[in-house]
């Protein structure tokens, strides 16, 4: 197939996509505020101001709770109908040189919603909203594309050869699924097939034509980095990199540098954007052809017109472009993060710098310059507050025992790499005027008592100013939160539903995935911290420094001050593409 033909119909698609982007964007963000809206309304008459990873039975156990499941399954379904189906009959009208109405492809994907009302439309539904975007295969919907296994699980997955296998096994097994049945949708749509007959059709296909379509995807997802690269680097990176080359006045190389700058990040963002849509043109051509009963399928190309859309864009574009950088060039210090100030809370006292939850990993830390560090006490058998992580000493110290099961003088016979395991005073001690001591009442003792005797004895210490008591349980801080107001308190979360910045803590220590600019800006406008946890990649450690962000928690402690001592030195464009970066990832 000549090039201009593997190319024909993504151009001639452009204009039809963009609208149709606009129009099912400008419809899905309406219903997400909507109903975003009823769950806040509901939230407010159970009395909460979210539902979080804390205290998720809220859902199953209260009538709010209930209507709270209805309506996001509704919205899933709303989702599927535009996201999915309409852009499926999109793609086909295109593909067969109509010029489509894109109300009539939404009405169309409502009504074929229908198709769903089987079990093996469930599983399929459950596949693409819930399976595909957390193992990163096949087509999700964008409501539930950033869905994930939390990094602080996947960690645990990582380091247990059992589990790890085992998650190796069903992402190969969703992957095979993935291409096996990538043409179900559009039996069950384009062809009014049953999800039965539907999936038995894609099989057929699969296992006639899988080399091909394998040598499809493979040139389609090399030409699009190609073509993505070349107008990103011509248009962009190129012209930057001549700027930064050729001598000329400040006030004019920064003004050219924002331009470029700008240009590079709208490309980005249209390639990012429609890249998905063109994807489902070529699956949807791929099953035209496969499905063409032995005569070979044609595109067929509408009658060619110019198209004062993409103009008028491309004009508007460079307008917006021209405008932003203006402005941008004499706001500049108030529209980009020039300064970091993000800081360290290294994870188990010294992250991985030293032995974890011991005093020398403290000592580490505030070597480092890191501003807290944060460990997890449990209770002994007689009563006494010993510093671990685990369920029990296995993994640290080689002994399969539960603290709740040991004395502390047993304890105390135990080593973590050449260190001994301390109790929660001696960690107190050693970071006395050094760093702020983050408390997890961790494990099967974390109840009311530990609250309590933590309490004592961090007041015993006169450290209330430099510690804080955190925990996953959000019951167990609200209690001290009750009894305790002077104690500075941290809630631990990795999934949200509503406005937690309402909740009576001192802190929000959140996984990275739900630590958003939104979010970080409402906990702060409540006048409260947030930390985000656990930050350990580096790619992850600079995204969070250059946020507002109060501080990150890692183990990468020496990674972390290496990032941010590198951030503090940056050029103009690395300013602004980093900001970027931040925005579309």
């Amino acid at each position: 197939m000549k090039l201009k033909q593997r190319f024909q119909p993504f151009l001639q698609a452009i204009p039809q996509l963009l609208l149709f982007q606009f129009v099912s964007t400008v419809i899905l963000t309406l219903v997400t505020l909507a109903v975003s809206l009823l769950g806040g309304l509901l939230l407010g008459l159970s009395g909460k101001a979210a539902v979080t990873s804390g205290d998720l039975s809220f859902l199953f156990t209260r009538w709010q709770g209930w209507v709270m499941i209805i309506l996001l399954l509704a919205m899933v379904t709303i989702y599927v109908a535009v996201e999915l189906n309409a852009l499926i009959i999109f793609c086909n009208k295109i593909l067969s040189g109509e010029k489509p109405s894109v109300w009539q492809c939404i009405k169309d994907g409502f009504a074929g919603l229908k198709k769903f009302l089987s079990l093996r439309g469930v599983i399929v539904i459950i596949y693409a909203v819930v399976l595909a975007p957390i193992f990163g295969l096949g087509f999700s919907i964008s409501l539930t594309q950033n869905f994930y296994i939390p990094k602080f699980i996947m960690s645990v997955i990582e380091a247990t050869p059992l589990f790890l296998t085992a998650y190796t096994i069903a992402a190969v097994f969703l992957t095979v699924v993935a291409f096996i049945y990538c043409f179900i949708l559009h039996g069950a749509l384009l062809d009014d097939m049953t999800m039965k007959e539907a999936g038995i059709n894609s099989r057929k296909l699969f296992v006639k034509n899988w080399k091909n379509l394998l040598v499809e995807l493979i040139i389609f997802a090399v030409l699009s980095f190609v073509v993505a690269a070349l107008l990103i680097g011509v248009c962009g990176v190129l012209p930057l990199l001549i700027v930064s080359a050729i001598p000329m006045g400040d006030g004019v190389k920064t003004f050219l540098t924002i331009f470029f700058c700008v240009i590079i990040i709208l490309l980005t963002a249209i390639v990012m954007y429609s890249y998905v849509s063109f994807l489902m043109i070529k699956l949807t051509s791929l099953y035209k052809k496969y499905t063409s009963e032995g005569e070979e399928w044609t595109y067929q190309p509408r009658e060619k017109k110019r198209h004062p859309v993409v103009i008028t864009l491309v004009v508007l574009l460079l307008v917006a472009a021209c405008g932003f950088t203006v402005y941008a060039n004499g706001h500049f210090n108030e529209m980009f993060k020039t300064q970091v100030d993000g800081n360290i809370v290294a994870h188990r006292a010294g992250g991985v710098e030293a032995p974890e939850n011991t005093v020398k990993g403290i000592e580490v830390a505030h070597e480092y310059g890191a501003l807290g560090c944060e460990i997890d006490i449990q209770r002994t058998s007689d009563g006494y507050y010993v510093v671990n992580h685990d369920a029990d000493f296995e993994r640290v110290a080689g002994v399969a025992k539960a603290p709740e099961e040991m004395t502390l003088a047993q304890v105390k016979e135990l080593k973590v790499d050449g260190e001994p395991v301390p109790t929660l005073e001696e960690m107190l001690d050693a970071s006395r005027d050094k760093v702020i001591l983050f408390v997890e009442l961790k494990g099967a003792t974390a109840d009311n008592q530990m609250a309590e005797d933590a309490v004592r004895i961090i007041k015993e210490k006169g450290m209330q100013d430099q510690a804080v008591l955190i925990s996953l349980k959000m019951d167990l801080l609200e209690y001290i939160e009750e009894k305790y107001p002077e104690m500075q308190t941290g809630y631990l979360a990795f999934v949200s539903l509503g406005s937690i910045e309402d909740t009576p803590f001192d802190y929000l220590a959140l996984e990275e995935e739900i630590s958003t600019d939104d979010t970080i800006a409402s906990v702060h406008a409540k006048g409260k911290k947030i930390i985000v946890w656990t930050v350990n990649e580096e790619d992850d450690i600079e995204h969070f420094m250059l946020s507002d962000a109060d501080a990150i928690i890692t183990d990468s402690v020496k990674l972390s001050r290496e990032v941010k001592e590198r951030l503090t030195n940056r050029s103009t464009a690395q300013i602004i593409l980093e900001q970027a970066y931040r925005m579309l990832r």
